[in-house]
C-alpha cells in the first residue's frame, strides 16, 4: 500500500485540458498587412470561439523575427516558420546572432505548398540568350533581380540563393556581373518587373497568381527552366521539396518548370504552457473548413491529418504532442 501511495505522488494524473476555460497567447511571424496576417488574425479567431474570453493576439513581425520572438519569450507563438529560418535559428546563423536550438518546438504544419516563382521578362531573356538555370550560370548576364532582404530568409537563402549554389554561383555574383538589385517582397518586386526597373524576380506567391497573370498579359513572362534534381539539391538543404510547375498553370507556361515548395509551420515557444497548446492546437484540428475558409495556401493544403507533419524533425512541443497522442 506504502508502494502504490508512493508511485500515486511521483506520478500525478495529468491535467484535464478538455474544458472551456480561456488561454492567453501572442500570435506572431506575419507582416502588418497581407496574406500572413490574415493567415493568423483567421486562425486566433477560431481558437477564441472554442474557447470563450480567450485573449490571443496578433503582433506583427517578420518570420525570422517571429521565431527570435518565440525563443526569447516575447511571443508564444510564430505562425511563418520554414525549414529556412528553423535551421538558421538553431545553428545560430544569419539572421539570427546566436544558437536558438531548444527554445521552441513544432505545434503544426500549417501548409505545404508555398512556392518560389523564378520569372524573367522574355526582353531579357532574348537579349541574353537565357532559357534556364544553367544558361545564367554559363553567361554571367547582368540582371537588375527582384529579390527579398535576406533578413526574410527562407524566400532568400532557403530557396533562390540554394538553387544559385546548385547551378554554380551566388548572390553575389548577381553585383559581379554588372547587375543590381531590388529588394522587397513580392508586390515590390512585381511592380519592378510591371515598370521595366527589374529583369528577374525571384520570390514567393501562390500558383496561379492573379497579379502575375495580369503583368503577363501586359508583359511577356518566361520561368527560368532547370533540372528537378539539381533544385531537389538545394532543396535539401533546408527539408524542403522540389516539385514542378504544371503547364498552364500561367499562359507563358508551355511545358512543366522546376521549382522549390517549402512547407510553413505554427512553432511554439518552450516557455508556453501544455495547456496553451494543446487547446491551440485542438481548436485548430476540429475546425479544419473553417481553417481552410481561411483562404490562400489553407484553402488548398491545410489539413487536420498534415498537422503533425515534422519534416525538420523538430521537437514536439508537449502540448501538441498530447492532443495528438489523443487525437
Amino acid at each position: 500500500a506504502i508502494l502504490v501511495a508512493a508511485l500515486a505522488v511521483a506520478t500525478p494524473a495529468l491535467a484535464d485540458f478538455n474544458d472551456k476555460k480561456p488561454i492567453t497567447a501572442t500570435v506572431t511571424g506575419a507582416t502588418p498587412s497581407g496574406y500572413p496576417r490574415t493567415m493568423v488574425e483567421g486562425l486566433n479567431a477560431v481558437v477564441r470561439d472554442a474557447y470563450p474570453g480567450s485573449s490571443v493576439s496578433f503582433k506583427p513581425n517578420s518570420p525570422g523575427g517571429g521565431v527570435l520572438a518565440i525563443a526569447e519569450g516575447q511571443a508564444d507563438f510564430t505562425a511563418t516558420a520554414t525549414g529556412t529560418e528553423v535551421k538558421l535559428a538553431n545553428e545560430g546563423e544569419f539572421p539570427f546572432k546566436a544558437p536558438l536550438k531548444g527554445k521552441f518546438s513544432l505545434a503544426m504544419q500549417l501548409y505545404d505548398n508555398q512556392y518560389i516563382h523564378f520569372l524573367m521578362t522574355k526582353e531579357w531573356a532574348d537579349q541574353n540568350g537565357i532559357r534556364s538555370w544553367a544558361d545564367i550560370a554559363a553567361k554571367k548576364p547582368r540582371m537588375r533581380l527582384a529579390i527579398n532582404r535576406p533578413d526574410n530568409p527562407q524566400t532568400t537563402i532557403g530557396g533562390p540563393y540554394e538553387v544559385m549554389k546548385a547551378y554554380g554561383f551566388t548572390i553575389n555574383d548577381i553585383e559581379k556581373w554588372g547587375g543590381s538589385y531590388v529588394l522587397g517582397n513580392s508586390a515590390i518586386g512585381l511592380a519592378a518587373i510591371t515598370d521595366g526597373k527589374a529583369d528577374v524576380f525571384m520570390n514567393a506567391r501562390n500558383l496561379g497568381d492573379s497579379l502575375i497573370k495580369d503583368i503577363a498579359s501586359k508583359r511577356d513572362l518566361l520561368w527560368i527552366d532547370g533540372d528537378q534534381a539539381t533544385v531537389q539539391k538545394a532543396a535539401d538543404t533546408f527539408n524542403f521539396k522540389a516539385d514542378m510547375v504544371e503547364k498552364g498553370t500561367y499562359p507563358f507556361m508551355e511545358k512543366d518548370y522546376p521549382t522549390v515548395r517549402m512547407w510553413v509551420a505554427l512553432l511554439a515557444g518552450n516557455h508556453v504552457s501544455e495547456e496553451t497548446v494543446y487547446k491551440y492546437v485542438k481548436a485548430v484540428a476540429e475546425n479544419e473548413a473553417r481553417v481552410q475558409a481561411i483562404g490562400g495556401s489553407h484553402k488548398t493544403a491545410f489539413t487536420r491529418a498534415k498537422m503533425p507533419t515534422n519534416p525538420a524533425n523538430l521537437p514536439l512541443h508537449p502540448g501538441a504532442a498530447r492532443y495528438y497522442k489523443e487525437a
